[in-house]
């Protein structure tokens, strides 16, 4: 009897644990509502974690330069929606910020134009410099265009 507690124990300790499918509007960890423009931007901060960890080897320039097309495409789709914390904003200030919002987008995107030339050339250095200036770069805008928790 107790042999079979423990493995029923077990085995839902280990259901429960597993991973789940998340629905588009199931909250994110940070326990926010995921948006549209949140999918987009999981999507390019994925691909970014996964381009800072092989930035330096050569070998993996080729999959580099795709991580960059990936994070280029979310990118782009993101450029196009507003962040949540517009609706926060008095009515005055929303355009001016939504235009702030797109004009840092097409930073980012110079930036992974930059990075992809770098790669393109073989240059790995410079890759890396335009990779961590990049990370600076996040911070600030996140900073900036993020909605805080309350």
């Amino acid at each position: 009897m107790n042999c079979r507690f423990l493995a029923c124990a077990v085995l839902l300790a280990f259901v429960a644990s597993g991973p789940r499918l998340a629905s588009a509007a199931e909250p994110s960890p940070a326990g926010e509502e995921m948006t549209e423009l949140g999918e987009h931007m999981d999507r390019l901060s994925g691909a970014f974690r996964k381009l800072r960890r092989q930035a330096g080897d050569p070998a993996h320039n080729a999959a580099s330069l795709e991580l960059v097309g990936e994070m280029r495409e979310a990118a782009q789709a993101a450029e196009k929606l507003i962040p949540a914390k517009a609706a926060d904003l008095p009515e005055a200030e929303r355009a001016k910020f939504t235009a702030a919002y797109r004009r840092q987008m097409g930073r980012l995107l110079a930036q992974l134009k930059d990075i992809a030339a770098a790669f393109d050339a073989g240059d790995n250095a410079a890759a890396q410099k335009r990779i961590g200036d990049l990370a600076d770069f996040q911070k600030a805008s996140h900073r900036e265009f993020r909605k805080t928790k309350p």
